[in-house]
């Protein structure tokens, strides 16, 4: 599926807005979303596309969810070079279904990986303060959403919503906007969660700003006050 969970009926009416399907860049000047369209035209998945525009996946989707608000010179250039006029809708179609298919696929691969995982030394850390805070907790955790499994590092079921934390040691720009990325997914497909990245305390206020689709954004340094920052109480059952 498009990885940004565009659904089928979205794709259409953007397709039925385009005056001129072979003028790739006319689309994409008058609405930088209309991207997605040439995508399935062209039957590439985020990062199918992003390898052949020699760009990030996020920056693809980004551009196709409209929080982009137009497309760098360079970048049009590209896709332009490319592209091809927009296929038929039945095409566009029986591209999105293909997709779909193998991404959800992909998803399931990775979901099981990510359970088999050894913990980082910044899990452990974690894990043991929530142990110590005697707080039930789910690691390595895969969860069945609207759009195929997800694995998250942690998950703490507490009312009035749970809580799902991702922790990483990165401070690379694109990881982290692939884990901002994927906390947006996370949101649309299940809703009413609380979302907390715990990151390094050597991150830049830049790099934190990357991680604006979590709802709280923690440092290591923090895991020591965890029960305070995110008020939590004993006994929380998974």
């Amino acid at each position: 599926m498009p990885p940004n969970k565009v659904g089928l009926s979205e794709v259409k009416r953007f397709y039925d807005s385009i005056r001129d399907r072979s003028d790739i860049k006319g689309m994409l000047e008058s609405n930088p979303q209309n991207l997605l369209l040439v995508r399935l035209g062209m039957g590439c998945s985020l990062h199918g596309l992003s390898s052949i525009l020699g760009t990030s996946y996020v920056n693809i989707s980004e551009i196709e969810r409209g929080k982009r608000k137009s497309i760098s010179k360079t970048l049009l250039n590209r896709i332009v070079m490319n592209a091809n006029p927009l296929p038929s809708f039945e095409e566009i179609e029986k591209n999105y279904e293909k997709i779909t298919s193998l991404s959800t696929g992909g998803q399931r691969q990775t979901a099981k990986r990510a359970e088999k995982a050894s913990y980082t030394e910044s899990e452990m850390r974690l894990m043991r303060k929530l142990e110590l805070l005697d707080i039930e907790f789910a690691s390595h955790k895969t969860l069945k959403t609207s759009i195929g499994p997800v694995n998250v590092d942690f998950v703490i079921k507490t009312k009035p919503k749970p809580i799902i934390i991702e922790i990483t040691d990165s401070t690379r720009r694109q990881k982290l906007e692939s884990m901002s990325y994927r906390a947006l997914k996370i949101k649309k497909a299940l809703g009413n969660v609380l979302l907390v990245a715990v990151l390094r305390d050597s991150l830049t206020e830049a790099l934190k700003r990357r991680l604006e689709d979590f709802d709280i954004v923690l440092r290591f340094s923090d895991i020591g006050d965890l029960e305070k920052r995110l008020q939590l109480t004993p006994h929380a059952a998974v």
